[in-house]
């Protein structure tokens, strides 16, 4: 039986196994010459081509045609455009599984760290047909987005619409609390007209192809886990999967150590994949020990992941649940340690009072993991990268225009450093090799849910007959710019100077070229 790298049966791999055969072949005619006539859209030179799933790690030359990888070979390629890559890695695209920030300015800063599909599978969107509709033709990078629970719950409880699918362009949060937040208040009993809503919102999105059920719990800890097993027993009845941002951020009990075996329970009795996403952001100075609960689940049959952002401090909304009064004994941080983006104001008691009460949905900055915790994740060969990244604002509070001056970008740093951050962490650690760097940022993530989302079966891989989404960059100064203080956060990050969606140059020396967009959705077919 072929099995993926969790143990589980994997049609995909077999097929994979197979192909590569067929490349060794093909290997044989390039050296006879064969290909040397023909011309390829674009040709990417004497770049160092690594693949993660083959562990191919050579100089090539990559041929492109149609939006696909047709040719990797040593023979000379002629193309009607060439890059010359020398010096440089050619890697699969990156895919980030946790991009909130879904605007072209965000989308943009991005593409400058390596990011050819920024997906937002957290939160997820709902209506999932208003996502795909509202991207269709107009995106930069490849979109998708899972079914949102939670957005599920904020337009049947609260009864919001949210015409472009997505809770932070919307205001949905503040204006949900308007009328008392039912959507992080409310529990919801089986068989109750509420529970039914629910349901049916969920499965109405999976049969719009959205990309698995996603389940930010962390923001409505409210919610039973009875109405948590029932909806994630449709990602089995749809053979999808389930991600997770879960219960209580913080290291004593009830912990996030507690709010994973909520859902490992949920994944090992419906026998659905699930992904714990952020872990250390939940375990914090226990994400050793929730790394190695699972461990102990795979070795148990459960396919399970974790994902993780290099970075110590994160972002989030200032209402979250988890930072409901006592956060500083949960946590082990204190008021200072919040900053609200908009403002760069640091809280005080009073003043997190206020934001809280009447901003609740206003972003903020906290410092609240330690190094060893994220190091932990970085070293741990189950555990793949995910941005987390939030939407870039201005000081209105308000997305940016595409052309807006980079440093005009207020938030996190890691919507646009965390790549390269990785990047430059492997070349300075000794822990993480190149090659496991780039199957952190592109393979894995692929392979995860291959199974499930036939999109990703020609993603994530360096390989003849795989989709032309391409990161290029130089492993001797690939960098992140971007940082805390005002100003600096969305500063993109240096060392890739090309990258290349569906075959198309969207990054060419180090600058996003306007008005291209040769994004497709990564989706799931649509079910009648």
């Amino acid at each position: 039986m072929i099995t993926d790298r969790y143990g589980k049966p994997s049609l995909n791999r077999k097929l994979r196994d197979l192909g590569r055969i067929g490349a060794v072949i093909a290997l044989v005619l390039f050296a006879a010459g064969a290909f040397a006539q023909e011309r390829f859209d674009l040709v990417i030179k004497n770049g160092r081509v690594m693949d993660p799933e083959t562990g191919f790690d050579g100089v090539a030359n990559v041929g492109i045609r149609g939006g696909e990888i047709v040719s990797i070979t040593t023979q000379a390629l002629s193309g009607a455009l060439e890059i010359d890559a020398s010096g440089h890695v050619v890697s699969p695209g990156f895919i980030d599984f946790h991009v909130h920030g879904q605007d072209p300015f965000s989308i943009k800063v991005g593409l400058r760290d390596g990011v050819t599909s920024p997906l937002e599978l957290e939160a997820g969107a709902y209506p999932v047909e208003a996502y795909y509709a509202g991207r269709a033709g107009k995106s930069q990078a490849n979109y998708g987005a899972s079914v949102g629970h939670m957005v599920v719950r904020l337009t049947k409880l609260d009864k919001l619409d949210l015409p472009g699918g997505l809770p932070l362009y919307a205001d949905a949060v503040n204006r949900a609390a308007q009328d008392g937040s039912k959507w992080s208040t409310e529990r919801t009993n089986p068989g109750s007209e509420e529970r039914r809503a629910i349901m049916d919102g969920v499965e109405e999105g999976l049969k719009q192809g959205g990309l698995g059920i996603g389940f930010p719990v962390g923001y409505y800890t409210s919610v039973s886990s009875n109405e948590v097993f029932e909806v994630a027993e449709l990602a089995s009845k749809y053979n999808s999967f389930i991600l997770t941002h879960v219960r209580y951020l913080s290291q004593i009990p009830p912990s996030g150590f507690l709010g994973i075996q909520e859902f490992l329970s949920a994944a090992q009795v419906h026998e659905v994949p699930l992904i714990v996403q952020h872990l250390p952001t939940n375990c914090l100075g226990l994400s050793q020990q929730c790394l190695d609960m699972l461990n102990t689940a795979r070795e148990k049959g459960v396919k399970v992941a974790a994902e993780f952002y290099p970075w110590e401090k994160g972002s989030s909304i200032i209402g979250a649940d988890y930072l409901a009064p006592g956060f500083q004994e949960r946590i082990g941080m204190d008021y200072s340690d919040i900053t609200m983006v908009a403002t760069g104001e640091t809280l005080d008691e009073e003043s997190y009072k206020k934001y809280r009460a009447e901003q609740p949905g206003a972003a903020m900055i906290m410092h609240h993991i330690k190094k060893p915790d994220m190091l932990a994740a970085f070293n741990d060969p189950f555990a793949f990268v995910g941005s987390d990244a939030f939407p870039y604002i201005d000081k209105s509070g308000k997305p940016l225009a595409w052309d807006a001056a980079y440093e005009e970008g207020l938030g996190h740093p890691r919507g646009a450093g965390t790549h390269a951050k990785l990047l430059r962490m492997a070349r300075e650690n000794d822990s993480v090799s190149l090659m496991e760097a780039v199957a952190k940022l592109s393979f894995y993530q692929a392979d995860f849910i291959d199974e499930m989302v036939p999109d990703m079966r020609v993603r994530g891989r360096m390989q003849e007959g795989m989709i032309a989404d391409i990161t290029i960059f130089d492993p001797a100064t690939v960098t992140e710019n971007s940082d805390y203080p005002a100003g600096k956060g969305a500063l993109p990050s240096t060392g890739i100077p090309y990258v290349i969606v569906n075959g198309t140059v969207v990054v060419e020396d180090s600058k996003v070229l306007k008005d291209v967009y040769p994004g497709q959705p990564i989706r799931n077919p649509i079910i009648d």
